[in-house]
């Protein structure tokens, strides 16, 4: 049961381990802890059960078997109301089919899980389908299939951790890979893949258990590749990273593979001393930890820096204990033609003949059942081939036949369909040419008289906005002078005929019914035109006009923001109306205590701005007004753009864009 749940382990993190024994170095129970505090203080269901299924697999790794059968217990309780979790459940749950023995059981389990998994987008369901993908890899390279878990690994498990973001995952991933092409002996591809899986590994900012275990392992590969590829300088600044940490952690498994990548380094460089020296610690150390594996590499690379230094009796020794200690018939097949080299150099040549003939019937045993498979393989593929080529061969002379028999008859028929049809084309080119000529013609002529009935339209409405605003001026001319003026004078000439008869007004008394009677002759003038308009400036004219209509209730703010004005006194008028008429008709509608008056110029662009906090008007069924319509008109006739903003209860905003460079106006 104990060798079913390493292997369990091993598949858990393997993404990240390069054989299959869990490595150490920090102590992980303090971060596993601080997460199964997190899942007991959760007060979501969905977060527990995410929570105690990662800690199933925490828990496994430091080999606590009955927590991680808790906590998976807990977390599919907890998943059955959330679709996502009963998904991931798969994965999780796929590792009792391994405990039971049923290994299409658990590879049917991962791959079920990636395909529920792959409607998610989240960086979750994509590490889980990363992980799900490469233990169903693992799987297919324990049947010899290594082409197919390369395969899986670069087109399905790379992709999804990219997706999700962890840079672990992706550094494992790319590991892995490098590992392959290892096996293979392509060192350079491997480089290239140890490469990425450092950048990766060293780019990672998130917390995990594994990752510094993770990180030495990246480094001790990686300098055991570049000794191969005899880049010792290179091998050594990622050694001396990996020294850097280890050094503090004597005890770490990790030490295993250190040694043997530190001895390769010197071995390589025939320093042999110390070589030996890093292979005797390594040895020593995967005895303390039974890391059968890592200890028969060790032995290995022992013996051939032993060979080279002619110590025959001790690399005898490594070789038979290596033969005695590994079940594959391939490796032992090594082991014997090693031998045969120690005894040939011992001069031993009857021990020496009898190992390379263990050596070449293993060989020849192996070559031959590899030739008779494929020779059975070549003969099914022969026979199937030439079966197909037979068949092709009948319907290839049925099919000329049939051919021969209609050939002359398809030949007369296409013809003749061929021949319509390109007739008909033509004619319907044709007719379609004709019509397109008429019809273009008569969208022109349509365009032409649209054109002239708008512009026709809007001189009309222009004339005869104009027409009404000077009829309603006029009006209020009429009005001023009866009301205001014509009142006043008539009062005075009234209070002249009483005074003549009772002498009942002092001189003082009718100077002051003068004096408002001219006052009042003014005002009437300068609504008409504004005499700050015509002698000083367009500034001093409208900031006239707004502190001539503050009052108690309203007050009016003014703004001026052009910094050189210079525009024709017709442009002048035109604004001053136009914001003239706006605050005639925010003191008679709005009800307003503020209103701020706005202009600016931008180069061409004359900008104005009225806001009031008053009650606010309704735009769409208001806007055709008097007031409003000749703000239109002479905002039209500066080729302006007039923009009205009124919410009810809250104010009115209006603004407007005038063109100050106007060819008709200006010349």
């Amino acid at each position: 049961m104990k060798k079913i749940y390493l292997f369990l382990i091993f598949l858990l993190f393997s993404a990240t381990s390069y054989s299959q024994v869990i490595l150490s170095l920090d102590d992980d129970r303090t971060y596993i802890d601080s997460i199964a505090a997190i899942t007991k203080n959760a007060h979501s269901d969905s977060v527990k059960s995410i929570y105690s299924f990662k800690l199933s697999k925490l828990y496994l790794m430091i080999q606590d078997v009955q927590k991680s059968k808790e906590y998976l217990q807990q977390g599919n309780r907890l998943k059955t109301k959330f679709p996502f979790l009963n998904d991931v459940a798969i994965f999780y749950n796929s590792y009792s089919f391994l405990e039971k023995g049923d290994v299409d059981g658990f590879e049917n389990a991962l791959l079920e899980a990636n395909n529920k998994l792959k409607k998610y987008t989240h960086t979750e369901a994509y590490k889980i389908r990363a992980v799900a993908l490469q233990n169903y890899g693992v799987m297919q390279q324990r049947k010899n299939n290594e082409k197919g878990y390369m395969k899986i690994l670069v087109h399905e498990a790379i992709p999804a951790a990219k997706k999700s973001g962890d840079s672990e995952l992706i550094s494992g991933l790319y590991k892995a890979v490098a590992i392959i092409f290892m096996n293979n002996n392509d060192r350079e591809k491997a480089s290239e893949y140890l490469r990425d899986a450092q950048y990766y590994i060293e780019v990672t900012t998130k917390k995990s258990p594994t990752l510094i275990e993770s990180k030495m392992e990246t480094y001790i590969i990686n300098a055991e590749n570049l000794v191969e590829l005899k880049r010792f300088y290179d091998a050594k600044k990622v050694l001396d990273k990996a020294y850097d940490k280890l050094q503090n952690h004597p005890e770490s498994n990790l030490n295993d593979s250190y040694f043997y990548s530190e001895g390769l380094y010197y071995g390589k460089q025939n320093k042999n001393d110390k070589a030996l020296e890093s292979f005797e610690k390594g040895i020593k150390s995967a005895v303390k930890h039974q890391n059968q594996i890592a200890l028969n590499r060790l032995k290995f690379a022992e013996y051939e820096v032993l060979f080279k230094l002619k110590n025959f009796d001790k690399a005898k020794a490594n070789l038979e204990y290596l033969l005695e200690k590994t079940p594959f018939i391939v490796d032992q097949k090594n082991y014997y033609n090693e031998l045969s080299k120690v005894y040939n150099a011992t001069k031993n040549y009857d021990k020496a003949y009898f190992y390379s003939h263990k050596y070449n019937v293993i060989n020849d045993s192996l070559n031959d059942t590899k030739f008779k498979s494929e020779i059975v393989e070549l003969e099914a593929k022969y026979k199937k081939a030439e079966n197909e080529k037979k068949i092709t061969l009948l319907q290839s002379q049925n099919e000329k036949t049939a051919l021969l028999v209609n050939n002359n008859r398809l030949n007369s028929i296409l013809f003749a369909v061929l021949s319509v049809l390109l007739f008909l084309i033509v004619l319907f080119l044709w007719i379609l040419n004709k019509n397109q000529k008429k019809l273009s013609i008569q969208k022109e002529i349509n365009h032409e008289q649209e054109l002239s009935a708008l512009e026709n339209q809007q001189k009309l409405s222009v004339s005869n906005a104009l027409i009404e605003g000077e009829e309603v001026e006029r009006k209020r001319i009429a009005r001023d002078l009866h009301d205001g003026l014509g009142s006043m004078l008539s009062g005075l000439k009234i209070h002249l005929k009483l005074a003549e008869k009772e002498n009942a007004l002092s001189p003082a008394e009718i100077n002051t019914l003068l004096d408002n009677s001219i006052k009042e002759l003014r005002n009437i003038s300068q609504n008409l035109m504004p005499e700050s308009l015509l002698k000083l400036s367009l500034e001093h004219a409208l900031r006239d006009l707004c502190m001539a209509n503050s009052n108690a209730k309203t007050e009016i703010e003014f703004q001026y923001l052009v910094q050189k004005p210079n525009l024709p006194k017709n442009y002048e008028i035109v604004i001053y109306r136009i914001i003239q008429e706006l605050l005639i008709n925010a003191l008679k509608y709005a009800d307003a205590s503020q209103i701020l008056v706005s202009c600016s110029q931008n180069k061409d662009t004359f900008f104005i701005t009225v806001e009031d906090n008053g009650i606010g008007f309704d735009v769409f069924v208001k806007s055709n007004g008097m007031g409003l319509r000749n703000i239109k008109n002479r905002v039209e006739i500066l080729k302006g753009k007039l923009e009205i903003e009124s919410v009810l209860h809250k104010g009115t905003s209006t603004y407007i864009e005038l063109k100050v460079k106007n060819e008709t106006l200006n010349g």
